[in-house]
């Protein structure tokens, strides 16, 4: 930095005026009469002159110079030799102490949420890429006409033969399921199946069986069959009746549940197995002409098939 220049002395005030005296009063006044001086004798000598007194100066105070020269001053007195100025020197930039743990924490924040919703949008191009190249689709089932089917009704035992009655019954149920998907294959596990008749007052579980599992490859037609048996089944007169009537003339409606485990397999990947539930709801008893000689060979019944829902974990699929 420049050093500024001294400033102007200031000018020196006007010094006060000489006080007069006060002239005498007239009466007071000495009266002097010019004389003459007689001829060949000296003139009398003037009076010394003297010199007025003048009145002292007023006192006048130094100037006081700025702050940073009044501090060069102190620091050199002569004030003649001027001190180089120092080299300057980059500051190291000071870290904070108090803020750098938060502002790098919110960073890791920052980096973990954009990571996770790269790997979201990665997964999800994926899963729709596979979609649009597998096309999975769910596989039906179908539950075909129930061959064979022996009910036999009769009279209770004792006092009670009036009220209720008793029937032994044998049926055999088919469901046959189909596998649209040209890349997709399901394996189902073993479970059993359920046979029930249908009536207005309710239905009537006439018994179980066990099913084995199979593996249902891609456009291929797989079947499920097992056969229910029943002894002993207690029923009331009234519905004896109407199954009675049912039977003899091939009406008689059945509900069929089969319970297992499936799971999918795409190429070389599997999942694991999850719960599967077939409801057929629409059972018929096979016409007289099927259930004779009307199956074919592998003990498929010839008429009409009813569909069957699908739940998966107890959920329509």
């Amino acid at each position: 930095m420049a050093e500024k220049p001294p400033l102007p002395p200031k000018p020196k005030p006007p010094l006060p005026s000489k006080p007069r005296p006060k002239a005498a009063p007239a009466a007071a006044r000495p009266t002097t009469t010019p004389t003459t001086p007689a001829p060949g004798s000296r003139p009398a000598p003037a009076p010394p002159f003297k010199k007025p007194t003048l009145a002292p100066p007023p006192q006048v105070l130094p100037l006081k110079p700025p702050p940073a020269h009044q501090y060069r001053q102190q620091q050199h007195p002569g004030g003649a030799r001027k001190q180089p100025r120092p080299p300057y020197r980059q500051q190291p930039p000071h870290h904070r102490r108090g803020g750098g743990g938060g502002c790098s924490c919110r960073r890791a924040c920052c980096l973990a949420t954009g990571l996770a919703l790269l790997t979201l949008c990665l997964a999800l191009a994926a899963a729709c890429l596979a979609y649009l190249y597998y096309r999975p689709r769910a596989p039906s089932f179908h539950l075909q006409p129930l061959s064979p089917v022996r009910l036999r009704l009769g009279g209770g035992n004792g006092s009670s033969s009036a009220a209720v009655s008793a029937m032994d019954a044998t049926v055999g149920a088919r469901v046959v399921s189909w596998n649209p998907n040209e890349r997709v294959a399901f394996r189902y596990g073993d479970g059993e199946g359920r046979v029930a008749l249908r009536d207005a007052d309710g239905g009537v579980a006439l018994g179980w069986a066990p099913v084995r599992g199979f593996a249902h490859a891609p456009r291929t037609v797989a079947t499920v069959a097992f056969v229910a048996t029943a002894r002993g089944v207690v029923l009331d007169e009234g519905v004896a009746a109407r199954v009675r009537d049912r039977y003899r003339r091939r009406q008689q409606g059945f509900s069929v549940v089969v319970d297992a485990h499936v799971g999918v397999r795409v190429g070389a990947l599997r999942t694991g197995m999850v719960p599967i539930r077939l409801l057929c709801d629409d059972g018929v008893m096979a016409p007289r002409a099927a259930a004779g000689s009307g199956s074919s060979a592998d003990g498929t019944v010839v008429g009409p098939m009813s569909k069957c829902q699908v739940l998966l974990f107890r959920v329509r699929w």
